[in-house]
């Protein structure tokens, strides 16, 4: 079962979030964007959802998300970091569901990986097995580097939520291996070139250079699409700085 929340009233748009995050992350940009019905996504093993299905593919997540977004109606689609691998998959498998797609610090399947955060990613395995979930596994996740959350370090209040949240995350997937089944295949250009949904690209300034290379590609291969680089922003510009981003997403959604 996939859990979501909603928030406002008008047209809808669903939000996916980033990994160990859930949707209450996305409040503040929400209060900025009136006049939709902001809908957020809790990803499988995320939040109140239920766990990662055992054997769950990329395709059988977008298509489950493609089916809350005609239940909800929604034709518009935001998504940061690991949840833009499940909107970039939505999109690519269900070209005529979406009018509007906003990716920040995309992901793609098969994408060239960050070596510092595969390292990472390692170490929490070990982690988990050594000291089971808590504080230790929040804190090895948040250090820099990789840079993943270094930009939330100007943002005292922000990092706060964001600990608060992922203390919340179950990481079953450490010890079931899910998150490798979830995020194998590859997003070849031939796929990506089926995106039809007017897309804007987000990327923090600070970002970690697989992220802006992804960027780039899209920026190559999808139609019509758009690039925003927000200074003073790390891998996580729509949280860090959503008053920088929000003009543009109430741009790109009409």
């Amino acid at each position: 079962m996939i859990a979501t929340r909603s928030h406002g009233r008008g047209p809808v748009v669903l939000w996916i979030h980033g990994y160990t995050m859930d949707s209450s992350t996305w409040g503040p940009l929400w209060e900025l964007l009136p006049g939709w019905r902001h809908v957020g996504v809790d990803l499988p093993g995320h939040g109140g959802s239920g766990p990662v299905p055992a054997g769950m593919t990329l395709p059988q997540l977008g298509a489950a998300i493609a089916d809350i977004a005609r239940a909800e109606e929604a034709r518009r689609v935001v998504a940061l970091s690991f949840g833009s691998l499940a909107a970039v998959q939505l999109a690519v498998d269900h070209p005529n569901l979406l009018d509007r797609l906003v990716l920040a610090a995309p992901t793609l399947a098969g994408a060239r990986p960050d070596p510092l955060a595969r390292q990472r990613y390692q170490e929490l395995v070990m982690l988990k097995r050594l000291a089971g979930t808590g504080k230790a596994l929040v804190d090895l996740w948040m250090r820099s580097p990789p840079d993943i959350f270094l930009g939330t370090e100007r943002h005292p209040q922000l990092r706060e939520q964001l600990r608060s949240v992922i203390a919340r995350h179950t990481w079953r997937e450490l010890d079931d291996g899910s998150m490798q089944t979830l995020t194998a295949g590859r997003h070849t250009p031939a796929q990506l070139r089926r995106i039809k949904a007017r897309t804007l690209v987000v990327t923090g300034r600070e970002d970690l250079p697989v992220f802006v290379d992804n960027a780039r590609l899209l920026g190559e291969l999808v139609e019509g699409c758009r690039r925003l680089t927000v200074d003073h922003a790390g891998h996580l510009p729509l949280l860090e700085r959503p008053e920088a981003v929000a003009p543009a997403i109430a741009g790109h959604l009409p």
